[in-house]
């Protein structure tokens, strides 16, 4: 529905982005399973796949249905949140892969790569992707209602930084036993 709204509103970047790439990332998880991991995993790996990506739409879609005109700066929480699952996501998904390779990947190894990987590419050139789209596309996801962009930036980066690191101690915590639990 919000990719039909920002179609309407003349929106058609954000439109691409809810009517196309979102119901991929969602079919994603299960057609990837079916092709490359039934064999070696059980079905409910899917469904950690399929929550947390549902739960990251759910942020994602907060802000343009208005949650961004709240005074109650959802933005922060939203890149805590999200980050946190992108790093869950990142770590798992490397020890997947690794573990084609590898019988048993280093947890470590994964982890450091996650939590580099995501504070690179989710925390500081996210900004950056936020402020070029405005630019190309004439969005306003680098905005801010209620403070100036500058602190808004930074308390994005700081806050996703934060769930960075909270999902890699989630990761460290529970990244072998999720994996046992879901390896046949």
């Amino acid at each position: 529905m919000l990719g039909i709204i920002k179609l309407f509103q003349k929106e058609y970047y954000l439109a691409f982005t809810w009517l196309i790439i979102t119901p991929i990332l969602l079919l994603l998880p299960r057609i990837l399973y079916n092709l490359y991991f039934k064999d070696e995993y059980y079905y409910n790996i899917v469904y950690f796949y399929e929550l947390l990506i549902l739960v990251l739409l759910i942020t994602s879609a907060g802000m343009p249905l208005g949650l961004k005109n709240i005074d109650i700066d959802f933005d922060s929480f939203s890149h805590y949140l999200n980050l946190t699952l992108y790093t869950l996501l990142i770590g798992v998904t490397s020890y997947i892969i690794k573990y084609k390779d590898y019988k048993m990947p280093n947890k470590l190894n994964i982890i450091a790569f996650t939590l580099f990987f995501a504070l690179i590419f989710c925390v500081v050139l996210w900004e950056q992707f936020q402020y070029f789209n405005d630019q190309i596309f004439g969005t306003q996801m680098f905005f801010d209602k209620f403070q100036d962009i500058r602190l808004d930036s930074l308390l994005d980066q700081a806050f996703g930084s934060m769930g960075v690191i909270t999902g890699a101690i989630i990761l460290y915590h529970k990244l072998e036993p999720w994996i046992k639990a879901w390896k046949k």
